[in-house]
């Protein structure tokens, strides 16, 4: 029988959250942002005879991104499409997915996790993974996440279907996060607004925010002038 991995602990630490760009700024604009969790692997039950494999869950990287265009004849901004994608599926090998896909072991030996000394001396992923496999290990992890959007307009961004690709346009991912077989789910919304190459809104919310939230009106103009008030 395999060893098992399960994940807990799921979050997105606040303190992990940095703005990139701003409204005085024409780089590439939005956020830093980490997928924290905890990896729990028993050990096998018959050591060495089971086995060196482990039974992991699938990473879900879900995100719904949304894009608004403005209407100069009624001044108005409007809903073009939204694209849905599970971005670890789509591309597991991104940098984004880096440290999942290629060293989720081998991340167990990094001093901060508290590695026994034989664990410690593993050298390379397939290494780690077949001591934890044995022995079994508790560690945490992290992936980190930097959507942005390009002040001037671009095509690359939002999984690489930009939607609209002007100076002025609106962007919003609502991020469902988390692993198969794992009920635990860590949602946040990000919101990027563009106006004739200036950057009007950049917010990042933690939370299942609902789309006639982000949408409002009210909250849209007050993350305006949220910006438009800030340093940076």
């Amino acid at each position: 029988m395999k060893a098992k991995m399960t994940i807990d602990n799921l979050s997105i630490p606040y303190e992990k959250i940095t703005t990139v760009g701003g409204r005085l700024s024409t780089e590439p604009a939005g956020h830093h942002f980490d997928l924290s969790f905890r990896v729990n692997v028993k050990p096998r039950l018959f050591g060495k005879l089971s086995g060196t494999d482990i039974d992991s869950p699938v990473l879900q990287w879900n995100e719904r991104i949304e894009w608004f265009r403005y209407d100069d004849s009624t001044q108005q901004w409007e809903f073009v499409d939204e694209v849905a994608k599970d971005m670890y599926a789509f591309k597991p090998t991104s940098n984004t997915f880096r440290i999942w896909h290629s060293y989720r072991y081998l991340m167990a030996t990094d001093d901060t996790n508290h590695p026994p000394a034989a664990l410690k001396a593993m050298k390379s992923d397939d290494e780690a993974r077949k001591w934890i496999a044995e022995n079994g290990f508790s560690w945490n992890l992290a992936i980190r996440d930097v959507p942005a959007m390009g002040i001037a307009g671009g095509s690359g961004g939002g999984g690489g279907d930009s939607l609209v690709t002007g100076d002025t346009r609106r962007r919003v991912i609502y991020f469902d996060l988390g692993f198969s077989g794992h009920a635990e789910r860590v949602r946040l919304v990000q919101i990027l607004e563009t106006f004739k190459g200036k950057l009007t809104i950049c917010h990042l919310i933690r939370g299942d925010i609902q789309k006639a939230t982000v949408d409002h009106p009210d909250n849209l103009d007050r993350w305006r002038f949220q910006l438009a008030t800030c340093a940076r």
